[in-house]
């Protein structure tokens, strides 16, 4: 590896883009989620985040439409800090939608650009990152990757069982921020991720628990199964929903965004940030305060069914994100499951960072690429 060994990492969002630029390093000092026990972190060179005009964004029909833009914009804040595309060393994008990845880090070919941007997947910003990054570093002669898919789950053959034989369960949830936060747990226990039982539990507008063993998350609690969340409403009873199906209120794109950005504590509150809500209980709302209480139980139910995952094998329980802020929050959690395994609160999330640090362990040797096969 270089002297100076520099990764732009990529984060597009629905109505924003996420860029920033990251200098390897060996030592201590990592910001959360960037390193590992071996030593390799990175450091923020600079962080922007560009926030798109959504009436400009529906200009273009398709996501792959929105890439030229996209692109334009990232160089644009590489320009605007006077940073030259030909010191990078390697260019890193979020994982998308794609069915089948596992979970670490993918070598970006044109292959992969073309199976995520297809239709058939699940339309996400984030599906823009692999393409992004590759259209990027191919000019420049240097690698792409994507890391820490929210597909990257390698669940058990019995936890892929659905309960009804067409349908098979996959997981899908925060596996970037979830993974870095546990090999960050790692470093600061002087053992490696691998060697660990965790449970660790992601929550922000969505709430998903995942359970880890050896390296990989082999089951998970996602939004639309497991706790309701500020803005998802998590598992519903399936007899209830079925007649909300069919009762003729709603389309099924209502419907959709019932269980994704009107459902959970929105659905009873019309509020999502968790800082509202408290200063609702502050004010004596009862209402609020049984709600957010609800939410506590039900990401402590979902913790105990991943301590089964592990049968019962749990090193640390580990609670981050955004809403991980809340003490109220995070008290209430463990005042249920307490009994499960010792809780760690990491709170906040550094996607970029983990997304570079991803990209700098696969440059150092510690980890390898994984390759992508057409699946």
């Amino acid at each position: 590896m270089q002297e100076k060994t520099d990764i732009l990492a990529i984060n597009p969002g629905s109505t924003s883009t996420k860029v920033g630029v990251f200098r390897v390093e060996n030592g201590d000092g990592a910001p959360a989620g960037a390193g590992d026990s071996k030593g390799t972190s990175v450091r923020e060179l600079f962080v922007e985040t560009i926030n798109h005009n959504p009436n400009h964004l529906l200009a273009y029909e398709t996501l792959e439409a929105q890439l030229p833009y996209r692109q334009e914009v990232i160089k644009s804040v590489l320009d605007d800090n006077n940073y030259k595309m030909e010191r990078l060393q390697a260019v890193v994008g979020r994982g998308g939608q794609l069915p089948g990845l596992k979970s670490g880090g993918y070598q970006v070919n044109p292959q992969f650009c073309q199976d995520m941007m297809s239709p058939k997947n699940v339309q996400h910003a984030s599906n823009m990152g692999a393409p992004l990054a590759y259209g990027i570093a191919a000019p420049l002669g240097i690698p792409s990757f994507i890391y820490d898919s929210t597909r990257g789950c390698e669940l058990t053959e019995v936890a892929k069982i659905s309960g009804l034989e067409e349908l098979v369960r996959y997981g899908n949830c925060h596996v970037l921020n979830a993974r870095a936060q546990a090999i960050n747990y790692g470093r600061q226990i002087n053992k490696e991720y691998k060697e660990l039982n965790l449970v660790v539990c992601h929550m922000g507008g969505g709430i998903t628990v995942s359970a880890h063993r050896d390296g990989k998350i082999i089951d998970d609690s996602s939004y639309d199964e497991g706790p309701m969340s500020p803005e998802r409403t998590g598992g519903v009873q399936l007899t209830s929903w079925t007649k909300l199906c069919f009762s003729g209120k709603y389309t099924e794109e209502e419907m959709q965004k019932l269980i994704c950005g009107k459902g959970g504590i929105y659905s009873y509150l019309g509020v999502t940030d968790c800082r509202q809500v408290e200063k609702m209980i502050e004010e004596g709302n009862q209402r609020a305060k049984l709600v957010y209480e609800t939410m506590a139980y039900q990401v402590a139910k979902s913790i105990a069914a991943m301590t089964v995952a592990l049968k019962g094998q749990v090193d640390a329980i580990i609670l981050t994100g955004g809403a991980a802020h809340s003490k109220l929050l995070t008290d209430m959690i463990q005042q249920y499951a307490g009994h499960l395994g010792a809780f760690v609160i990491m709170a906040g999330e550094d996607e970029l960072a983990a997304l570079a640090g991803g990209a700098a362990r696969i440059l150092a040797g510690e980890e390898a690429a994984n390759l992508y096969e057409n699946h």
